[in-house]
């Protein structure tokens, strides 16, 4: 199962849809908080793709509170890049246990490439 959180719906149907395609079980979350109260439910993750930005509990917080509670699915993070202060965003995610982070729009084939290079690890 390869969860995808993120607070834009259209971005959560597009990952689904294109992991979805390639053979991949998914399910998606508006917020952090809201996948942080579902992962007892869920069963085993495989990995978990995560927005930055976000309100009320942003992708570094959420990377935190994974790994504070045991989650070590592999981590790779999504960042629209242009706004101030994503690129420290990213440097602090990937030292909360973050595996890679991809810039939006995502492409397919980079997604996908990334995923396998996380089950790889």
């Amino acid at each position: 199962m390869i969860v995808i959180v993120d607070d834009e719906e259209l971005v959560r149907a597009a990952l689904a849809m294109v992991l979805e395609r390639n053979g991949y079980q998914t399910t998606s979350f508006s917020s952090a908080k809201q996948a942080l109260a579902s992962l007892n439910d869920l069963g085993r993750i495989d990995a978990i793709i995560t927005d930055l930005v976000m309100p009320v509990m942003d992708g570094v917080l959420f990377i935190k509170r994974l790994r504070e509670i045991g989650v070590q699915s592999p981590i790779i993070t999504l960042t629209g890049g242009a706004r101030v202060g994503q690129h420290n965003m990213s440097i602090q995610a990937k030292e909360a246990g973050a595996a890679v982070t991809l810039q939006k729009p995502v492409d397919k084939k980079q997604l996908l490439s990334a995923l396998e290079n996380v089950f790889n690890l």
